[in-house]
């Protein structure tokens, strides 16, 4: 009878969100790259992790400021949580970043939405 092997995932497995979070906290410990905290901070964000989210994401701007998908992320959790200043600001710098013109079209209807709330706010 042939014994049975631990199993293993594939390379190309999807990894739980659980898996995800400590695959990239990890490498962020080895590996402190804009990309790997953008990685982490979306598992955080998928999570529920808010503000764990946005400490990853905003690292991920900090070590490289080319990082428009954390921008977007940090827009679109600033604008959850009522920071609309910040959401702004992020999601104006993804477009001086980006060359993803359907990712600027998405921030660019973000801001329209931050703003309107931001005016219904003042009735």
């Amino acid at each position: 009878m042939p014994s049975k092997q631990p199993e293993t995932k594939p390379d190309n497995a999807l990894l739980t969100t659980d898996e995800a979070i400590e695959k990239y906290a990890s490498a962020v410990k080895t590996e402190a790259t804009g990309a790997n905290y953008l990685e982490l901070g979306a598992a955080y964000y998928i999570a529920g992790r808010w503000e764990d989210a946005l400490r990853a994401l905003d690292k991920a701007v900090e070590i490289d400021p080319r990082q428009e998908f954390a921008y977007y992320y940090i827009g679109v959790l600033n604008a959850a949580l009522g920071n609309r200043e910040r959401a702004d600001a992020a999601l104006n710098k993804l477009l001086q970043v980006s060359n993803n013109q359907m990712l600027k079209d998405q921030a660019r209807a973000r801001i329209l939405n931050i703003t309107s709330l931001a005016d219904l706010g003042k009735e």
